[in-house]
């Protein structure tokens, strides 16, 4: 939605559609939708890399008691680098955010084609 508001072009905001996943799924998700893979592994790395620095200080901040939580915080917002950081911080959150990085990378390639088809027509 951000893209259209910022008039990017069409391959540019498709490019940046799955950038909130595992770079192989973002770039199978982006080749497949039309988007420009190499510009979408990048977004991804800006993504994950920024994820696992705001991830710090949002653990701080929000009142996540569970491993659960804080773990599911840093897989699904900043995917392999945020799951590298969870699993800095504790063995427990680190496994949750492989898991939950994994299962947002499925959902992601199963759900987007369909959603830009939607999209599109």
């Amino acid at each position: 939605m951000l893209g259209s508001l910022l008039d990017l072009p069409p391959d540019l905001r498709l490019s940046l559609l799955p950038r909130s996943v595992a770079t192989p799924f973002a770039v199978a998700v982006s080749s497949h939708v039309g988007g420009v893979p190499d510009l979408t592994a990048v977004f991804v790395i800006v993504t994950g890399v920024f994820g696992a620095a705001i991830g710090q200080l949002m653990r701080r901040w929000l009142p996540l008691r569970s491993t659960l939580a804080r773990g599911a915080l840093f897989g699904m917002g900043a995917h392999g680098a945020g799951t590298a950081k969870a699993r800095e911080l504790a063995a427990e959150e680190g496994a949750v955010a492989g898991l939950v990085m994994v299962m947002a990378g499925l959902f992601n390639v199963l759900v987007t084609p369909a959603v830009v088809v939607g999209l599109l027509a």
